[in-house]
């Protein structure tokens, strides 16, 4: 592909030429006409998979294989391409690149949504460094909502390091949640619309950080109705938390099921809960906390 034949090249990254020629995978080879040209279609030897083309036997690039299979399968426009920020130079500059080359009058992908990297510990996870966790095995340890929480927690743009710890934080927090359905005794007022708080971040670039906090005041809300004894205005709460959580993909449990199967970790949040509710002089829920 001669990149410079496309005045657009290098758009959604935003890099000027000196950057994505430093970028690019420079190779010596005499029939690149520019340093940033990249390969559509490589030549293939007999132990390599390969197809009879014009150019010969040969077979795709890396990117070139990319566009075909959204070609194939979304057409030539489609709403939302993923990925890691570290393709958006060169494979999804690549991608447009071709994919619009090939297609004119095609939009290609209307959104891009980049997810920053994902750490473990402190340190990037990777197989080699042998500091990476299966979904099989943290659910040994953990409940599979307190790891859908531990990754909301973090904006998808943004690093996210996994660490056990934030996981036993997002069990906490769970807890509470459901301590506060629990107040409903079961009678939440059920309802489909979802708190605006957590919709407005939602509808924010899927910004779910401000959604849980949208998620935690209405949890607030329900501790202090039931603070004052009102019964219809913790039972409506509870049915908000519930539309909350339905949307994140938590909170669907009958909050006796979620202690039966956390009752270590629930007891010492609730130990955590009562020496607060003391400090604050709130000797009535801390009496409450204690039967």
């Amino acid at each position: 592909f001669n990149v410079p034949s496309m005045p657009e090249y290098g758009k959604l990254s935003g890099r000027n030429r000196d950057e994505m020629i430093a970028g690019a995978r420079v190779e010596i080879a005499p029939y690149k006409q520019d340093p940033s040209d990249f390969v559509l279609w490589k030549p293939s030897t007999d132990d390599q998979p390969g197809w009879e083309s014009p150019w010969g036997k040969g077979r795709p690039g890396w990117h070139l294989e990319c566009s075909a299979m959204s070609k194939e399968h979304l057409g030539t426009s489609f709403d939302i391409h993923g990925g890691g920020v570290d393709l958006v130079f060169p494979h999804h500059e690549n991608e447009i690149a071709q994919s619009l080359c090939s297609h004119p009058d095609a939009q290609f992908a209307r959104f891009w949504m980049h997810n920053g990297y994902l750490m473990s510990e402190g340190e990037k996870m990777s197989k080699s460094l042998g500091n990476f966790y299966t979904v099989t095995d943290l659910l040994t340890e953990f409940p599979g909502e307190a790891l859908r929480l531990a990754l909301l927690k973090t904006h998808y743009r943004q690093p996210l390091d996994f660490t056990k710890d934030g996981v036993r934080e997002a069990r906490q927090e769970l807890n509470r949640f459901y301590r506060a359905l629990a107040l409903a005794e079961g009678e939440a007022l059920e309802t489909d619309g979802v708190p605006d708080d957590v919709m407005t971040g939602l509808r924010d670039d899927l910004n779910t950080p401000a959604a849980l906090a949208g998620v935690h005041a209405v949890a607030d809300a329900v501790f202090a109705a039931d603070k004052e004894g009102d019964a219809v205005a913790v039972r409506v709460g509870a049915g908000a938390l519930k539309a909350a959580g339905r949307i994140l993909g938590i909170l669907q449990q009958d909050p006796e099921v979620w202690f039966q199967g956390d009752g270590d970790a629930a007891i010492d949040s609730l130990i955590a809960e009562r020496n607060a509710a003391r400090a604050d002089k709130d000797f009535a829920r801390a009496d409450e906390i204690r039967d």
